[in-house]
């Protein structure tokens, strides 16, 4: 049997975390999880005439928003100095421990068991947020919520029912508290908008 992911179907993956994700559902609200002092990147914006002239400039426009936006998530998965492919994830940064540390308390404190898996299934939540906020352009709304979390295939493979869908959505947007700060007030907004209608 092959250790990779690509042999994992999302079924095992699903059964290995589901009593996770059924008692560690929401840990508390993340510390020091105000804004960051730099500015969010601005999202792209039409034209004021509202009208795509599709000239070479508008092209080249766009492409810088989109190389920006490739740029600053490059930079913040180095940053995060997590392994790309890797089937593990062990918290490498000081925001990763802390929300490692915080969710395996409120897992330990509701009578849930630790375990490896548990520990890259915070951080996978987590970092695809993050990643997703910043594609996005730092603009999470109710709708881009949900498409996040109907199209996730990481979200996918641990929603073994309504329950466990829950759980993992609530330990997305708790990582974002320590993972990308500045973007957690609107995944946390979108979240109680939502109220449980992913």
């Amino acid at each position: 049997m092959s250790n990779s992911p690509a042999v994992r179907t999302p079924i095992a993956i699903a059964a290995s975390v589901a009593a996770i994700l059924a008692v560690s559902g929401c840990a508390p609200a993340a510390p020091d999880a105000a804004p960051a002092s730099s500015p969010p990147v601005a999202a792209p914006t039409s034209s004021p005439s509202g009208t795509s002239g599709g000239s070479v400039d508008d092209a080249a426009e766009e492409s810088a928003v989109d190389g920006d936006v490739l740029a600053e998530r490059d930079a913040f998965i180095a940053d995060q100095q997590q392994p790309v492919g890797q089937a593990n994830l062990t918290a490498r940064t000081p925001a990763q421990r802390e929300l490692v540390a915080q969710q395996r308390a409120y897992l330990e404190e509701n009578g849930g068991q630790w375990s490896e898996q548990a520990e890259t299934v915070t951080l996978a939540l987590a970092l695809d947020a993050c990643e997703t906020s910043i594609l996005n352009g730092h603009e999470i709304d109710l709708a881009s919520f949900r498409t996040h979390v109907a199209t996730s295939p990481l979200i996918d493979g641990l929603a073994v029912d309504d329950a466990s869908r829950a759980g993992a959505v609530s330990i997305m947007v708790f990582g974002t508290g320590f993972l990308c700060p500045a973007d957690a007030p609107q995944w946390e907004q979108a979240m109680a908008d939502a109220a449980g209608q992913f």
